[in-house]
Order: C-alpha cells, then structure tokens, then sequence
C-alpha cells in the first residue's frame, strides 16, 4: 500500500488514491508521528512511552501503546488478512519500526531537497538551486511536527529543520542574486534580517541585494543596523565575511557586480514569513483577500491600529512577504518621530519600489503661481508613478502618526483614486495622537470614509497567545509563567519580548529598557496633575480605587476622575466595567511610574496610602503590611511588624506555608536593631515556618539565631519555643549526617535539668533523642525519646504523642529495631485529627519498615492511601516525599527507568531534610539502578568523588562497592585503606551493612565473619536504603556470598535458596533471576531451569 506522510502543518496521511487516513485522537496520532519522523529505523518502546506520558508513567502505559499500534495497523492495511503478518508497522525489538521509504515523508523529501539546492548553489548551476529549492520551501505547510511540539525527544528534529529551513531561504536568495533578481529579493530580506537580526549570511545577502539594486547608501545603512544590533544586544562585532562586504561596498568593489536585469515575478510560498505570527491568522486572511484584490487591480488603503509593540509592523512585514511571493512589487517608508524631510516615508517607498523621487518635487521656479495645483499636479504624479511600475504595487507607510503633513495629505489624496488600480497601502499607527494630532485625525477620518479603505484593530494577546510566544521563542510555556508574562505584559508582545530578555538577563525587578522608553514618552505628553497623580496610583497598585487615590492625594473625587481622563484617552488607564475604578493598561506602566520616584517619595507615598487604608474595615493585613513595609524608614517599622506577622499568622491557618515565611520575613526586615525579644520570636516564628515548608537548612539556620539572641540576652522564655521547632514531624533527620550539635545538646539538658511544665518536658526529651542520633550517646537518646513517649501517653496530648512517636522512630532506626519502629508508626497513625502533613509523615515512615519485612501488599497499600491524602491539595514537598519512599519498590521491581524517572522529577524537592540528603539519596538511587542495568562504570567516578565530601562519608561503602563490581579490586583495596571500614550505627546501617557484606566476601575485608554473624540477626528482610531510596533484595544474598567467602559451601547454598524463595515469593523477578544464578555459581542446579 502506497502511504504519503505530511508533517509539516497539521499531520496527515494519505493513500494512494489521495484519500486522508483517520489515524486517530492525539496520542494515537503521535505513535504514527514518531515512527514516521525516522522511516525505516526502529524506535524503542521506552521512548514512546516516555514521550506519550512524560509525567509519572501509568500502569496501563505499555498495553495502550499496543493498541494504539493496533489500530494504526488496521487504519493503515485495512485489507490485511488476520493473522498475517503487518508490512507497514512492524514490531522490532526493542521497539516498532515504520517500513516506508523515506521519501514518502515530507520532512524526509524536504531535508534532501535542501541539501540538493545547496550542492547545486556551490556547483554554480544557480537554476537548479532555484527550482529545488523552491521545491523544499513549497513542502513548509506550517511548523513541523506542529501537533506534537511537546514530545521530548523531537525537540532536536524540530530545531534542526528549522534551522535547515532558514539555511535553504539563504541559499534560495544567493542563487537569486546570482541569477540577477537583486531587485525582486530585497522586500524579502528586509523581513527576514528584522525576523532573524543575528543571522549574519542574511543581512549580508540584503546588503549585496541593495548594492546591486543602485542602493549603495541603504546597503552601508544596512550595515550600520547588524552593527548595532551586534553591538547593543550582544556586545560582539561583525563576523569576517560581513566587515569584508562592507569594505567592498565603501570600495565599489567590481566583485560586488552582478547583471542587474529582473527574471521574470517569480511566485513562491508565503507561509515562512507569516508562520511565526500568533494569534493575527484572522488579520492575515483579511489582508490576503486585500492583495488578492489589489493584484486584480482593485487597490485601496488598508489601515492597521494597535497600541505600541502589539505587532502592527510584524503584520505589515507579513504583508510584504505575502505580496511579493506573489509577485507583487513591495517598497516600504518608515515615518520618523523627529524631525525629517518632507515626505520622507514617501521618499523611502518609492525609491525602493524603483520610482524616481523627482515626482515629490516641481521644476525649479523662484515662485509657484498656483500651489493648489502643483500640489494636485504632484498627487497626480504620483498616483500616476505607483500604477506604471509594471506590476502590482504593495506600499507599507509604517508609524503614520509621526508621519509629516505633506505625507499625510498626499496619503489623503491617493486614498481616493486606488479603487482601480492595483496598489494597495498599509499604513500603520498608534490610537494617540502623534505630531499633528487635530490634523491627523481629520485625515484619518478622511482615508476612512472612503469606500475602498479596511481597518484592523489589533489586540493584545491572551494566554494561549502568550504561550504560542513562549513556544517559538523556546521558552517553557508552564501555567503559571504564561500568568505571569500575561499579567506583566497585558498581552503586548513588544512587552512581551522585553520581559522574556531581562528574564533572560536574570533582573526581576524594574522595568525593561526598550519598554520603558516607550511608556516614558506616552506619559511625558500627559498633563502634568495627571502624571502626578498616576505616580500616586502606581504606589497604590495596578487597580486603583478612585476614592482611595483622592483621599492619598488630598484632592476631591470628581476632580480626581477628571485628572484621569487624559490617561484612559491614550489608553494608559482602563475603566473596567466591573471592580476598580481603574486599571493601568500594563503592570509595566505601572513600575514604569513606581521606579521612576525617588525612594523617599516611594517611601513617604507609601506611608500615605497605608495610613488611608487603615482606616478602612476589612482591609487584608498582607496589603498593611506592604505599604507600611515599604515605608518602614519612614516611621511605619511598628505597623509593618504588626500587620505582617498578622498575616503570616493567617497565612499559616491557612497552609500557605511560602507566604507565611514571606510575611516573617517582611516584618523581620521592618524591625528596629535594638528590639532582640520581639527579633528572638520573630526568628523562632520564620524558623517553624520554614520548617512546615520543608526547607530544613532555613530552619535550622533561623532557629539558631533565635537560640543564639535568646542565650545572648538571657531570654529564658524564648529558648524553649525556640528549640522546640527541631523536633517537629520529619521523615529524616534534620542534621547534616555524622552531625552533631553539641551546643544544642548541652542546651537541651540545661533545660531539662531544669524547671519545666510535663509537655516542655516531652517535647525537648523527643528532640535530645534525635539530636544524639549521631553521637556516641545514640542508645540513650533512643531512650530518651522513649521516655518522651510514654510522657505524652500520660499526658494524653495527641499532637505531643504524634511528635514523640516521630521522634521515637527517627531515634530508633537502627538495624535489629525494625519491629519496633512499625509499631510506632502504627500507633502515630491510630491518633485522630492528625494534620495531614503528619498522616503522611507516619505513613511513609511505616513503608519503609514494610518494605525491609517484605509486606509488599501492604506497601500497595499505604501507597494508594497517600495518593488519597495528596489528592486533597498536593503540595511539592510532601508529593516529593511520598515519590521518593517509591524509589525502593521500583529498584526492587527492576523497573530502572521508573525510580530514576521519580528521582528526576521529586529528588530535588525534599521535605523537613537538610541538603546534603539530597546527594545522598540521588547516587544511592542511581547507582542501585546502574548496577541492576549494567552500568556501573557510568557512575562509579562521580560517586567515589562524591563519597571523598565529608558530609557524604555514607557513601563510601558504596564507591567501594562500585570499584569490586567494575572488577577493580585494587582500587577497593585503596578506597579501604584511604577511608576506612568503620560502621556507623545509625539510619544507614540497614543498608551499609549488607553493602559492606558484599565487598567483604570480594576482598576479605572489612571482617566477613563479623558482617555474616550480623546479618544473621535480621536473615529475612530486604535490604533498603533509608526511607526509601532504593532496595538490594534480600539480605540472603549477602550471607550468601559471605557464607562462600568463610569456606561453608552448604551454608552459602542455603541462603542463596532462601533469598530465591523470597524473591519469588514477593514477584521480585530482578532479584529471583540474581538468586538463580548465584546458585549457579554456587555449584547447586537451578530452580525451574
């Protein structure tokens, strides 16, 4: 069956006859889109999936991609008879393969095309470069792979084409210049050099077409503009082959010269120029119809309006575009803000259209009898000029409304005599007024009572547009970016732009230079009680209650709404028929005017707006505390304090964790430096604030302050809020590992060796419990925490029992206590009303005891139950707590790609951790799945420099390992003999244990007696990193290999057949296969094979 692919554009596919194919809905289609965009290659199961289901992979991923490809097939070989093989999409390992030949894919047709136009340009047979690349343009339907831009693994083909695509255009237009058709490339390339400003071959292409059109001045004018672009944007100079072009333009260089005579219009597609509109395809189609028209020889005026940066000049540019793949003549004037001469913009577009500009001058006289007439005459020159060209004419007057009056009269006249001839004008302007206001907007009434005049108002964008903008620019197109540029911007994608580059910049803050300059010339031509009293609106917001205004600026309301008028005239304010009285246009007119005060005008304007609020019921503590903050300086340091911590107050009811610490903060930033009590509690405030976020490092950080100012100023009654914030719900420790803080320990003691009320007491023996988890004293803090417990058993306290409990586990996660620690999860989870950050705390802390016992089914469980808490309100850390407690169960599923895939997207995001976890969990995690797939080598370097950190000494058993499985025993041995075989007893050593079992029956050291005899303790659990970041299988393994390492064969066989039997017994197929074939090695037959 003869099948054609179309990926350019929307995805199609035809059969021999022609007829389009139904290949389904979107996923469905991309299937098809991904095997087609490598015809003839196989593409692996694994890609497709992850390209289909970026996110969190479903269960059902691979039996729907099945039938998807099932689908595909009968769609496709609707004749096939069953159970005969397909010949179209076939099934080959590892993954499908579409069996087309490559030319029967346009991107395929396409790339060969372009390379054939560029041998054909360097063999100089400039024709055929032409023609077959006039060939692959004509395939550009639309961007390619439009549908699936979002697919991962095609951004590269997607960039690549792209990047071919302007290649192709720059060959097209040398083979051109090459033919002689100087003349007809230059509309084009003008387009193109404003589209693409840092493409030097481009630019240097418009210079030559220039020069070789008679335009010696506009090319080195030319050059001047990639000098500048270069210089502003880039801080670089011209590349070699341009600075050579302009010497040889300032030269006249004979090398420069080409016949000048035009080939014959050629017509060629228009969809790259207007390709990179958005959101304008309405517009577009309107002004096509308008040329259609002009070229049948019914031409007129077509009138483009928008605010400035909306894209007026990019539709025009499209305009230009289009006309001239048409075969239109194109000339373009631009219209100067200062001061230019007479008819400039007219000037310009007729010389490019190859009109003599003598026609806007009369002969030489001392006196013009009749002005009237030698201007009717020079109109009449004109207008006669524009219909002799010998094609039909597209005129672009861009900027009208700085236009000159000559230029606007004479515009004013040709209006009315185009309807029948073939030259259509664009001219573009603002709504505001410009130079001559009273008679521009007479004139403009003029052009547009006449019958064969059109007008496009342009709009802003909205969010999908925005989006669109961010997609081509290659920016991330996220929900809340696109909120964010939208609310900044308006929609102006000037704005827009300006915002994306200092984005890029890295400055949040202000206002971008080229925007500003914009809104600082709109508000200049303001009345001046209108600036002013917009400067005091911007202190107030983007909306503006007119009352409010009025009463900040001293003035009465109807004189204050009448002051506004200019600015809702130009557009700088909007009257939104619903809300506030007003809204500023942009939040960059807005910071435009705010960051344009001086910072005590700011501040005292501030203080005013905060004072008249005040006064107001039901006012947001968070809007006091803003203005009042900013006016701290000024006098407003206690309000700003009171408001703000009210607000994080209400923040932290409502679980809006982030905004609470920015309000702590803010009223930390407004305090006085001599107020330590109210600093201390504000200090101890951010810090469980932080501590509720997650973000461990701040708390402690936050927390040591407060303890540090309350020890330095003998504030007793702050030191044990202060310290009790440690001991808060967490699933790890919230100390460096190895860390201890014997500051805080001899601090802890003190009080409790000290007077305190029954739940300070439980509180702070829990928290000593785990801040001896890294010390010598370990055991007795395991004690101490359950002492703490059975306190707050008495006590009766639910939320001290949860927290004691939780530090109860913390304290007591060590090997031979795993028992223990379910318990005590189990009844953490028995306490009613826990807030749900804690439920989940619990749970996760119980999957992984039932992970190491090997309760898989109730693992599923808890999993399904945390899914159900998250779905009430997901918040980033607890998620990413929950994902990363699943790692363990994917490594120990053998499903690498599944926990690397959670580690990517959660490993970052942690909660109630300190930073360095954040290492340790990640290479514990990849190398697990490493050394399941193989690969150890890919890692090995980066975890042995890792493990050299001195926070990171976890993993040294790890790197050594990785050294014994690349068959490096040498380098183990050195590792050894450099760092040791110490065995902390801590959270690790569930997991160390066994790894330092599996060197030790490689290399004889650290004791393989000593390490068997542990092992034995706890025979039958899995083997499991911390909370969850990866498992080994069983522990049986281990004493497997250390029972063959101490000479006892039958003992080694035994644990090899247990560990088999649990493995298979749990649905471990990785670790069953590792158990047969150590059996294998271990002389004994193996099971079931």
């Amino acid at each position: 069956m003869t099948l054609t692919f179309q990926l350019f554009g929307r995805f199609e596919v035809q059969d021999a006859s022609g007829r389009l194919l139904d290949v389904g809905a979107l996923k469905q289609r991309a299937v098809l889109a991904l095997l087609a965009v490598e015809p003839g290659q196989v593409v692996s199961l694994d890609r497709l999936i992850d390209d289909l289901w970026p996110g969190e992979t479903p269960a059902s991923a691979t039996g729907s991609l099945q039938a998807y490809v099932s689908h595909l097939r009968r769609v496709i070989e609707p004749d096939r008879r069953p159970r005969t093989p397909p010949r179209v999409i076939l099934t080959r390992p590892p993954g499908y393969l579409l069996d087309v030949p490559a030319e029967r894919v346009d991107l395929s047709r396409f790339t060969v095309h372009a390379d054939q136009g560029r041998q054909a340009l360097r063999r100089g047979d400039h024709e055929q470069a032409v023609t077959v690349l006039d060939a692959a343009l004509a395939l550009w339907r639309g961007e390619p792979l439009a549908e699936f831009s979002s697919l991962r693994s095609l951004a590269p083909t997607i960039t690549r084409l792209s990047e071919l695509r302007i290649a192709a255009m720059e060959d097209r237009f040398d083979a051109r210049l090459s033919l002689g058709d100087a003349r007809g490339c230059v509309a084009e390339l003008e387009t193109l050099v404003e589209q693409h400003r840092y493409r030097e071959r481009l630019w240097a292409l418009l210079v030559l077409a220039l020069y070789r059109s008679g335009r010696q001045a506009d090319a080195l004018a030319a050059l001047r503009r990639i000098r500048a672009y270069l210089a502003d944007d880039l801080g670089i100079e011209p590349g070699t082959e341009l600075r050579r072009l302009e010497q040889a333009v300032f030269d006249q260089a004979s090398e420069l010269d080409l016949p000048t005579a035009p080939p014959p219009a050629r017509v060629v597609t228009a969809q790259g120029a207007d390709g990179e509109l958005i959101g304008r395809d309405d517009d577009l189609d309107r002004l096509r119809r308008r040329l259609d028209r002009a070229r049948d020889g019914h031409g007129g005026v077509m009138l483009i309006s928008g605010e400035a940066g909306v894209g007026k000049t990019s539709l025009a540019r499209a305009a230009v575009t289009a006309g001239a793949a048409h075969g239109m003549t194109t000339a373009w004037g631009r219209c100067a803000e200062e001061a230019a001469p007479t008819y400039w913009p007219w000037r310009q577009a007729l010389s490019a259209a190859g009109i003599d500009t003598g026609v806007l001058t009369v002969r030489e006289q001392q006196r013009i009898p009749d002005p009237d007439a030698a201007l009717f005459e020079l109109h009449e020159r004109v207008i006669t000029a524009l219909g002799s060209v010998g094609r039909p004419v597209l005129l672009v007057l861009d900027d009208l409304h700085w236009a000159d009056i000559s230029s606007l009269r004479l515009l004013a006249f040709v209006a009315g005599d185009l309807g029948d001839r073939p030259v259509l004008i664009v001219a573009t302007f603002r709504p505001e007024p410009g130079s001559h206001p009273e008679l521009f907007r007479d004139i403009l009434g003029a052009i547009s009572g006449e019958p064969s005049t059109d007008r496009i108002d342009l709009s802003a964008f909205g969010a999908d547009e925005v989006a669109a903008y961010l997609r081509l620019r290659h920016a991330p197109d996220d929900r809340d970016l696109v909120r964010t540029l939208l609310e900044r911007s308006g929609g102006n994608p000037f704005y827009l732009g300006e915002l994306l580059r200092l984005r890029d910049s890295e400055q949040q803050e202000g206002v971008p230079a080229g925007a500003r300059d914009v809104i600082d010339r709109r508000i200049s031509r303001l009345p001046r009680q209108t600036r002013e009293l917009m400067r005091t609106g911007s202190v107030i917001g983007r909306d503006l209650d007119v009352e409010l205004l009025a009463a900040v600026a001293d003035r009465p309301t109807p004189e204050v709404m009448a002051a506004l008028e200019p600015a809702v005239a130009t557009g700088m304010l909007h009257e939104p028929p619903h809300g506030h009285d007003y809204r500023f246009a942009h939040t960059l007119v807005r910071d435009t005017l705010y960051w344009g005060m001086s910072r005590l005008e700011r501040a005292r304007t501030h203080l005013a707006v905060g004072t008249c609020l005040e006064w107001r019921p039901g006012v947001d503590p968070v809007e006091l505390a803003h203005h009042f903050a900013a006016a701290a300086k000024v006098g407003a340091a206690a309000k700003a304090v009171h408001y703000a911590s009210r607000a994080a107050r209400e923040a932290t009811t409502q679980l809006a964790f982030t905004e609470a610490v920015q309000h702590w903060e803010t009223a930390l930033g407004a305090l006085g430096p001599d107020d330590d009590a109210d600093r201390c509690t504000l200090l101890t405030e951010l810090g469980q604030a932080r501590r509720d976020l997650g973000d461990a490092a701040g708390a402690v950080r936050d927390l040591d302050s407060a303890i540090t100012l309350a020890q330095r100023t003998g504030n007793r009654a702050a030191l044990v809020p202060a310290i009790s914030v440690f001991g808060g719900p967490a699933v790890w420790n919230w100390r460096p590992y190895g860390t201890v803080d014997d500051d805080i320990v001899e601090l802890l003691e003190e009080l409790l060796a000290g007077h305190l009320d029954d739940t300070d007491r439980a509180a702070l023996q829990g928290t000593l419990g785990v801040e001896l988890h890294y010390s010598d004293r370990r055991a007795e803090g395991e004690r101490h925490a359950a002492d703490a417990v059975d306190l707050a058993r008495r006590l009766g306290d639910p939320e001290l029992r949860a927290r004691t409990l939780n530090n109860y586990l913390l304290a007591s996660w060590v090997p031979g206590r795993n028992t223990e620690r379910l318990r005590a999860a189990d009844e953490m989870l028995s306490i009613p009303g826990l807030p749900r950050a804690t439920r989940l705390v619990a749970r996760v802390l119980r999957m992984a005891c039932l992970l190491r016992a090997g309760d898989l089914a109730e693992w599923d469980r808890d999993l399904e139950r945390c899914e159900r808490l998250l779905q009430r309100g997901s918040r980033p850390e607890l998620e990413a707590m929950v994902r990363i407690a699943e790692t363990a169960r994917r490594t120990l599923d053998g499903h690498w790609a599944e926990a690397e895939d959670l580690l990517a997207r959660y490993g970052r995001v942690r909660y109630g951790s300190t930073p360095w976890g954040l290492d340790f969990h990640r290479l514990v995690t990849l190398y697990t799945c490493r050394r399941g797939q193989g690969r150890v080598a890919d890692i090995a370097e980066e975890l042995t420099t890792a493990a050299a950190r001195p926070d990171l000494t976890s993993l040294r058993p790890l790197a050594i390992l990785a050294a014994v499985d690349l068959g490096d025993d040498n380098q183990a041995r050195r590792l050894v003999r450099r760092w040791g075989s110490r065995i902390a007893k801590d959270w690790t050593a569930d997991f160390l244990i066994p790894v330092w079992g599996l060197v030790a029956a490689r290399l004889g050291e650290p004791d393989p007696k000593h390490l068997y005899l542990t092992l034995l303790g706890t025979p039958d659990l899995l083997v499991i990193g911390g909370m969850g970041s990866s498992g080994l299988g069983s522990t049986r393994h281990v004493l497997a290999d250390l029972a063959q390492r101490l000479g006892r064969p039958d003992d080694a066989r035994r644990h090899a057949r247990a560990g088999l039997e649990t493995h298979h017994r749990l649905g471990l197929a990785h670790w069953e296969e590792h158990s047969r074939r150590q059996l294998a090695q271990l002389g004994a037959p193996r099971p079931g094979g």
